[in-house]
């Protein structure tokens, strides 16, 4: 039977809901059929944030002062989301992780094995220990550790997506339908709570702030619980094209000297447009070479170098052309979401965004100016 002390009011309630909607999306990104481990990674994180609420879950509502004994329960692993979040965005954009990828965990688990074993102590110890030891040396050590693991790791994690945005550039046709907006806000959102965390803590050890100080900074990461999981269970079970962490050497193929590149990317770019390939939506760079008889880096270097395009670029080109053609033909009634799957586009919101961004109108813009402007026969 609980204390009679202990009561969950508005504050601990607020941050109740939130933890207990992350446990929720947690165990459904468990039971996920594909991008099985990074949704597990994704679970976890969503985890480690939730046990960051707990202390001022059951603190607002009186716990600690019911139960003194609960102080150094091990519910701060803030150490696993710099790692976590790393690899979770490591897995979303490769086909497997680094070797020996458990290394990462291993400040977690040292500050879990630590509180740990004061946690079982008996209070007057947990009191004297805090008092000399904890408070004035491990603690803000640890706080120093967790905002350079996050610095360092929400770099790297930075540096993966947007290196997995440059590959799908320069490796399938439909880049649009990849571009993992939704990882890149998740890392924006940690940053802002990083940039936000930080000073609370200084302000914390400057001002000795206390549960209800600090209230704000945990509806922030309640918050970031929701979006975790609400963008989480949206894509889970997205397919994206993913390179592979080793691929095999291809084999050395002689280079004819001067060869010009230029040619190349033209003839091959006409061949590609005379041929349709164009209309396959999943088209990617491996699949045009194998078409055109030649290999991936030839390839990319005729259309990078010798046309000045990325192959996301020298495709969709193609593409959107044809759909122009079409648009400006008073007899083509098709509807414009038709038009463009014909063209080789697989969504609508893809097909706008390339189209305006070449056309710099789009596509129902583009039909009715130009079919205004077309002299009558």
């Amino acid at each position: 039977m609980l204390d009679p002390g202990i009561r969950f009011g508005a504050w601990s309630t607020t941050l109740g809901l939130a933890a207990l909607f992350g446990v929720s999306v947690a165990l459904l990104l468990l039971s996920t059929r594909h991008n099985r481990v990074a949704n597990r990674l994704l679970a976890a994180l969503i985890a480690v944030i939730v046990l960051a609420l707990v202390p001022y879950i059951i603190g607002f509502a009186g716990f600690y002062d019911a139960y003194p004994a609960l102080s150094f329960a091990p519910f701060g692993w803030a150490l696993a989301i710099g790692p976590l979040l790393y690899l979770q965005v490591l897995r979303q954009t490769s086909d497997r992780l680094p070797p020996r990828a458990w290394r990462h965990g291993i400040p977690v688990a040292v500050k879990i094995a630590y509180t740990s074993v004061i946690f079982v102590q008996p209070l007057a110890f947990k009191d004297d220990w805090d008092t000399r030891i904890h408070s004035p040396w491990i603690g803000p050590l640890e706080t120093v550790l967790v905002f350079v693991s996050l610095t360092v790791y929400l770099a790297a994690a930075f540096r993966v997506h947007r290196r997995y945005q440059r590959w799908l550039v320069d490796h399938v046709s439909n880049r649009e339908e990849f571009r993992l907006d939704a990882q890149r806000n998740t890392l924006i959102a940690f940053a802002i709570l990083t940039a936000i965390w930080l000073p609370y803590e200084i302000a914390s050890a400057a001002f000795g702030f206390n549960y209800f100080d600090r209230y704000p900074l945990y509806v922030l990461m309640a918050l970031l619980v929701c979006a975790l999981g609400l963008e989480g269970w949206r894509h889970a079970e997205l397919r994206y094209p993913l390179p592979l962490a080793d691929p095999a050497p291809p084999a050395p193929i002689a280079e004819p000297a001067g060869r010009d590149w230029a040619a190349d990317g033209q003839r091959w770019l006409a061949r590609t447009r005379d041929a349709g390939w164009w209309r396959d939506p999943e088209l990617n760079v491996e699949r045009l070479a194998r078409h055109l008889a030649t290999n991936t880096a030839y390839l990319s270097r005729a259309f990078n170098e010798g046309l000045g395009l990325s192959f996301n670029e020298a495709i969709n080109r193609l593409r959107v052309d044809a759909v122009r053609v079409l648009l400006a033909d008073p007899s083509e009634n098709r509807d414009l979401l038709d038009i463009a799957f014909a063209a080789g586009f697989s969504s609508k919101s893809s097909f706008n965004r390339v189209f305006k961004a070449q056309t710099g109108e789009t596509p129902s813009r583009f039909r009715e100016r130009a079919q205004a402007e077309r002299p009558e026969s």
